[in-house]
């Protein structure tokens, strides 16, 4: 039977084998509280969502009460209309619209919408005008499953108030 590899050569992969783990160790992934790469920094820092109040869970869990349980189980059309400065002007199973700060808004819904789809877009509240430019970006409201999380930006991608329209698809 012929041999494959010689001594000398399996010495050569037992011996890069050897430096390799002593020199670099192995780098095992795993689960972290590591910031998404895509996730939004200002200054270098990740953006993160301030806490939930506790009066924002009260006023949720309240609105969950009051729902229709046939629209809950449905893939039902919801959306907000919120202003600049966080006033709620219209919507479908919004409960209500809040500014956390500048450029920053929760709004929360009458049902849970943490597995669904958020579409949102820089807009004004009324019919007639143009929107000042802008950039948006929606995720779900963090330790709220009724609420969705909204970050408004300027043109030059300075956080600013802008009024906006938020889509919510439930599967």
């Amino acid at each position: 039977m012929a041999r494959i590899f010689g001594r000398k050569t399996i010495l050569l992969a037992v011996g890069v084998l050897a430096l390799t783990l002593a020199g670099g160790g192995i780098a095992v992934a795993g689960p972290g509280h590591r910031a998404d790469p895509d996730a939004v920094r200002v200054a270098g820092k990740v953006v993160q969502q301030p806490p939930v109040t506790q009066a924002d869970i009260d006023l949720a869990k309240a609105a969950l009460l009051k729902g229709d349980a046939a629209v809950q189980a449905s893939s039902a059309q919801l959306f907000a209309v919120v202003s600049a400065n966080g006033g709620l002007i219209r919507g479908s199973q919004a409960v209500s619209a809040t500014s956390l700060g500048l450029g920053v808004y929760q709004v929360v819904f009458n049902v849970p919408v943490n597995t669904g789809a958020f579409v949102a877009t820089i807009g004004l509240t009324g019919s007639v005008g143009t929107s000042p430019s802008g950039l948006i970006s929606v995720v779900g409201r963090t330790n709220l499953a009724q609420g969705v999380f909204v970050q408004t930006w300027n043109a030059s991608n300075q956080p600013a108030n802008r009024s906006f329209h938020l889509a919510v698809f439930l599967p």
